[in-house]
């Protein structure tokens, strides 16, 4: 999101700098292309979606009667500041979309204007089903959750870990998923493995074997779903204890 660490109280490293990242409301339709979800997948069991952002995914699933947490540290901005802010962070990737084409899959997103259309349709039923209950959507930030161990069917994670090489090192990276295997009894779905120039994280085998060292299952998965031409840009990681 776009908003100086300041502005939201540190709670670790990984929150912190979420200051320098974007509040993005991706639609279900997305979610479903990242996470290869089935409709089945959408009302099996209570979602985490980490971090939600202004997604529409949450009010999306839960009209078709499933149960979905969103969790972002976003969440605690004023109401208004939070809309504008995604708002202005839409416009703003939509013009870096315009300005670099060749580092995007066109013939999967279309078009910056249509990326916008949808982003903004998002977030417009994201603000009119948002409120920060504690239930449905809720102010917090890895790696430290506040939920209990084994609380979701199925957690997903797009556009945070693996995505900003500069702000997460590796530690935190192993934190976060460490954290997001914790509370989930099922998978847990992180996309993309690379980054904002679709470079593929460099310490992903590293990470892998970590993992797999503290009991979680790893496995990349092709999604389909290409952001980046680059070769190997629509996987997905799948975790699992």
């Amino acid at each position: 999101m776009t908003t100086n660490p300041a502005d939201l109280a540190p709670a670790g490293r990984t929150e912190v700098v979420l200051g320098a990242l974007a509040v993005t409301p991706r639609p279900l339709a997305a979610y479903q292309d990242m996470f290869l979800l089935s409709g089945a997948d959408l009302v099996a069991g209570p979602i985490l979606d980490c971090p939600g952002g202004t997604s529409s995914f949450g009010a999306r699933v839960r009209a078709l009667g499933g149960v979905v947490t969103s969790v972002d540290p976003a969440y605690r901005l004023p109401r208004a500041e939070l809309l504008a802010r995604t708002r202005a962070d839409t416009d703003r990737v939509v013009a870096w979309q315009r300005s670099n084409p060749a580092g995007f899959d066109w013939s999967y997103l279309g078009s910056p204007e249509a990326v916008g259309q949808l982003w903004h349709a998002a977030a417009e039923e994201f603000a009119a089903d948002f409120a920060l209950d504690g239930r449905r959507y809720v102010d917090a930030a890895l790696p430290a959750l506040p939920f209990p161990d084994g609380r979701f069917a199925l957690t997903l994670s797009g556009f945070l870990l693996f995505t900003y090489p500069d702000l997460l090192d590796f530690d935190d990276h192993v934190a976060a998923l460490l954290e997001l295997c914790r509370v989930t009894r099922g998978e847990v779905r992180v996309y993309p493995v690379h980054d904002t120039a679709g470079r593929t994280y460099p310490r992903l085998r590293d990470l892998r074997a970590v993992l797999e060292q503290r009991g979680v299952s790893t496995q990349l998965t092709a999604t389909g779903c290409a952001y980046s031409p680059r070769p190997g840009s629509d996987r997905m990681l799948v975790l699992a204890r």
